[in-house]
This record gives structure tokens, C-alpha cells and sequence, in this order.
């Protein structure tokens, strides 16, 4: 079969057309571009380069009316919404189903019909692409709402206008305002408009070439997918296995989400689908390292029933460990979270047991505290290989299958068997001051601004040469604070503050201060110092973890 071909505009058109439309297959992954880093830079290249005639690939199309799930292309894209299955009821409409193309047909439809990141696509129709740089596009984004200035014109609104002369000429009019009396601009203008006008509007401009597959049945077109994804920009392996189950159980995806989502409610954390989807793969393969050509039709059974199995477990360990014993709030706390699956594995297999797996139940306060020892320890010592973690698990489910402790002692052994310390370093701590801070005092909850927690340097950076900024700015003068907090003793030094008639206030909510009236407030040197080893007494009293101290010379 030979490729055809269509022009941007009727690819478009038929994206989510209830009349053979184009659809996305159930086991394609999700839209990843939006998401990633400098991804309006890499559509302004996509737009560039058909502007340019540039080739951009061949979309690769199943064409049927078989009764299999699909989903539809997302409107306004807005990172973390996924395009969910279409109803049951039209599965067994005539459509075209994309295998290959998922990624640049997404991103013309939401940049040039809808909202990318609540943000619209303009063109600068004083752009000369002879002038300008090669990464240099014309094309840009602005916020939805804003002014935009009249040499820059809106691509949603160009794109839906009708393919005709009348409008071109309208169109052209109406951007020669743009150019003023300048002859030159003028030129450019009208260059600019007739390039965008034949590639974005035109039909009859044929710029994106589709190759349909001849395929009788979803089995042998998935094959066709996985072999697309072999090679050249593949799909992980972890988007490979989920394409997998999902030929077999197509609302898998969406029920991670669903178990994802939870996850969140409970505890404020984004744990990812794709995450609990490696967990899964942790509990029924003993590894976290994925190859889906191992994955036969019994596994991928275990898979479906993984989420009913594992999944109330899974969230114990967010919601009832993590949340409501040490109040963790935000996945940016903690620094190593493939350190974490051994706990949820634990918990898991203490369920699939019949085992007392809720830990508000466990009556043993030892049973608790190894589990706390093995988070701290893991998480400051590194313990967070893919060989260690799987060991880990390995161990934490047989103890959890036989209803015994945390086997720390076990865990503790493979981690110096894999060149890894078993003890605490004070240099370790101040490494991971977001951790320990939240770790010495779990009653004392982060509040949040974007992924940074806000924290207050009771004695403030400001005011002192290096030497000083490097002696406050350490784990041991800070102290979770609500920014709102903070403002009032913004730049002010911590005893003036404190015996301020708004200071006097908020002293309480410090832990391991002088009192206001305490003339150590006017030796940093010495608050630091003390306030470090009731810090150390505090972090080891409360985890029965012993800190190996810096030396004098290092300190």
C-alpha cells in the first residue's frame, strides 16, 4: 500500500470526526510533548517546518469498524489531563485509529484549534526568515486574553478561515495594517500571509503524508505498533508493557489513573500512574526493571487484578504512613522514591497474605520504628539502585508473606554487601536538609509554594559577609514557616523579631529557640551550634538512629 496524503487543514478536520474520523488507539500511550521541557519551542519547530515543506513523518493509520476501545484527540491541552476512552457504545463505528503520529497530530490540533497550556499560537508577520537565526521561527505563544499586538497574527483563528479567495484577500487586508506605509514590510507581510495561508488553510496543499494499514484484527495492527516502536524514537519499555495489557483490558490505563488520582486525595502526592504501573511490575516480576517481550498472557492477568489486589496497600503507604505518621505532604520532600516501593511491598504482600497490613492496627511501636529506620536510612545513604531495590522488595515480601517484621537487618546487609554505608553521617543530613528538617519534626507540615517548601533562616542570609551567609545558610537554622510568616521578620534579626510586639507571637511556633529575652540571640555562631546538637539528639531519640558526627576540622 502507497502513502497518501492530506493538507494540514483536512488533517485536522477529521481528527474526532464522528464520520470516520481520526482516533487514537486504546495502547498508544499519552501526549508527552506538552509536558516536557521547552515544549513550545519544539511546536514553533513542528509549525516551522511545515511552513519550510519540510517533511515531519507519515502518520500510520488503522482503518475498521471493529468493535475495539479508542479514545479521542484532547481539546485544550493542559498538562496532567489525558484523553480518556471513548463510550462503549461507538466502538464499533467506521474510524481511522493513528499507531504513529499520536504526538505531531496532537499538538496541531490543540495549537492550532483549541488552547496549549491555556496559551494561544500567534505568527509575527514582520518576520523575515531570511534575517533571522536557524532556530529562529516567527511562530510564538500568548496568554489566552492578552492584546496581542497587530503584526502578530492568532493561528486558531487564521486556520478555521474559509479556503477561499475572498477570505485570503480579507485576511491579507486586514495584516497589512501591520506594515504601515513601509513598502518592505508590506512585502513581507504579504509573503508571510500567503506562506501561512497555503499550508495552514489551502486544501489543496498536501503537506502530511498517511500510510493505512491492512490489518483483520487488533492483534496483528498492535503488532504493527510495537514494531513502529522498536526503532528510531522508541517508546519506553514501561509504554511498551502498558500497550500491552491495554490490547487485553483497554480501561487499564485509566484505572491507574484512577488509583493515582487516590493517591493524591489522600495525601497530597503525585505518585504517577506510570509509577504505581512499575510498582505492579515490582510485585508480580520481583524487579523494576521492565522488558515487555517477557510478559506473557497469565502475567498480564496478574496485572488487571493488581490494582484490586495491591491498590488499598499501595495508598496505606502514602495516606496512613507516610501522610498521617510523618507528614509528608509533596513528592519533592522526598529525594529517592524508588527507595519507597520495598515499605509499599511490604504492605502488599502483609495484605495478599491475609496479614494486618494497616499500620494504624500494629500495636508493636518496634515494628513501626524499623520502618521508619529503613525510610531515613534509605534515603540518606543512597539505597536506591535498581539491584538494591529489588532486593529490597524481595525481602520485604517474603517477611510480609510470613507476617514478620521489617527486615531491616536483611535490607541493611545487601546494602553494604552493594558498597552502600549502614550508618548515618551528619554530612549525609545537611546533603538533604528538606528531608531531615521535615524528618526532625514530623508534626511540622511544609506549606507549599510550585515544588519549594517554605522555610524561614532564623537568623536571616542578608547582613553578613560569605563567612556568615555559609554559617546560617544550613539545615540547622531552619525552620518550616508559612511565607506569610516569614515577611514580618524578613532581613530582621531574630532577637529583634522575638521581642517585637508581632514577633512575640509567632515565637512559640519555633522549635529549639532561646527564649526571646536570651542573649544568645546576638551570637549566631553559638545558636547554630547549639541548635544543631539538640537537632542530632532529636533526630536520634525519635528514630534510635545513631549520627556519626563531623570532626572538629570539618566542622
Amino acid at each position: 500500500m502507497s502513502y497518501d496524503s492530506v493538507s494540514v487543514r483536512e488533517a485536522l478536520d477529521r481528527l474526532n470526526n464522528e464520520n470516520n474520523g481520526w482516533f487514537l488507539p486504546q495502547v498508544q500511550r499519552q501526549y508527552v510533548w506538552g509536558s516536557r521541557h521547552g515544549s513550545e519551542d519544539y511546536v514553533c519547530l513542528l509549525l516551522d517546518s511545515l511552513l519550510k515543506r519540510y517533511p515531519i513523518g507519515a502518520i500510520v493509520l488503522w482503518e475498521t469498524s471493529q468493535r475495539v476501545a479508542f479514545r479521542k484527540f484532547i481539546d485544550d491541552y493542559v498538562p496532567g489531563h489525558f484523553a480518556h476512552q471513548a463510550p462503549e457504545g461507538s466502538w464499533d463505528m467506521l474510524k481511522s485509529l493513528v499507531y504513529d503520529g499520536q504526538q505531531r497530530l496532537q499538538t496541531l490540533h490543540s495549537v492550532l484549534r483549541h488552547r496549549f497550556n491555556g496559551r494561544i499560537l500567534h505568527f509575527d508577520l514582520l518576520f523575515d526568515a531570511n534575517k533571522a537565526e536557524p532556530d529562529e521561527t516567527g511562530f510564538l505563544f500568548c496568554d489566552e486574553g492578552m492584546d496581542a499586538e497587530r503584526r502578530y497574527i492568532d493561528m486558531t483563528w487564521l486556520s478555521r478561515r474559509p479556503d477561499s479567495t475572498e477570505a485570503k484577500i480579507q485576511t491579507e487586508q486586514n495584516a497589512l495594517l501591520a506594515a504601515g506605509n513601509d513598502a518592505a514590510s508590506q512585502l513581507l507581510v504579504r509573503k508571510n500571509i500567503a506562506d501561512l495561508w497555503r499550508v495552514f488553510v489551502e486544501t489543496g496543499h498536501k503537506s502530511i503524508a498517511f500510510f493505512p494499514v491492512k490489518a483483520d484484527t487488533p492483534d496483528q495492527v498492535n503488532e504493527v505498533f510495537r514494531r513502529l516502536n522498536t526503532g528510531g524514537v522508541s517508546l519506553t519499555q514501561l509504554e511498551l508493557l502498558l500497550s500491552k495489557i491495554k490490547a487485553v483490558h483497554p480501561d487499564y490505563e485509566e484505572r491507574l489513573w484512577k488509583l493515582s488520582e487516590q493517591i493524591k486525595e489522600k495525601s497530597g502526592i503525585n505518585f504517577l500512574s506510570r509509577d504505581v504501573l512499575q510498582f505492579f511490575h515490582l510485585m508480580i516480576k520481583r524487579t523494576i526493571r521492565i522488558d515487555e517481550q517477557r510478559l506473557d498472557s497469565a502475567e498480564i492477568a496478574r496485572f488487571d487484578a493488581a490494582i484490586d489486589l495491591y491498590g488499598d496497600a499501595l495508598i496505606a503507604v502514602f495516606s496512613d504512613y507516610l501522610r498521617k505518621l510523618l507528614e509528608i505532604n509533596h513528592a519533592s520532600i522526598v529525594p529517592r522514591w524508588s527507595a519507597v516501593l520495598p515499605i509499599a511491598a511490604y504492605f502488599a504482600a502483609l495484605k495478599e497474605a491475609g496479614n494486618e497490613w494497616r499500620i494504624h492496627t500494629w500495636e508493636d511501636e518496634s515494628s513501626v520504628r524499623l520502618l521508619h529506620q529503613y525510610f531515613v536510612l534509605s534515603q540518606l545513604c543512597d539505597w536506591n539502585t535498581q539491584t538494591m531495590v529489588n532486593a529490597f522488595a524481595r525481602e520485604a515480601i517474603l517477611a510480609g508473606g510470613e507476617n514478620y517484621e521489617f527486615p531491616l537487618d536483611a535490607i541493611r546487609a545487601i546494602a553494604i554487601q552493594k558498597n552502600r554505608t549502614g550508618e548515618l553521617h551528619e554530612y549525609q543530613l545537611l546533603g538533604q536538609s528538606w528531608f531531615v528538617v521535615k524528618m526532625v519534626w514530623p508534626n511540622r507540615s511544609y506549606v507549599f509554594h510550585e515544588n519549594k517548601p517554605q522555610i524561614d533562616h532564623i537568623f536571616p542570609l542578608s547582613g553578613g559577609d560569605e563567612d556568615y551567609q555559609e554559617l546560617v545558610d544550613v539545615v540547622w537554622n531552619f525552620q518550616p514557616i508559612p511565607a506569610e510568616i516569614n515577611n514580618y521578620k524578613r532581613d530582621k534579626q531574630p532577637g529583634d523579631f522575638f521581642r517585637s510586639e508581632v514577633g512575640r507571637k509567632y515565637w512559640g511556633i519555633y522549635d529549639f529557640v532561646p527564649e526571646p529575652d536570651d542573649p544568645q540571640w546576638s551570637d549566631a555562631a553559638g545558636f547554630v551550634s547549639g541548635r544543631r546538637q539538640k537537632m542530632l539528639r532529636e533526630f536520634e531519640r525519635r528514630y534510635g538512629l545513631k549520627v556519626v558526627p563531623l570532626s572538629a576540622e570539618e566542622l
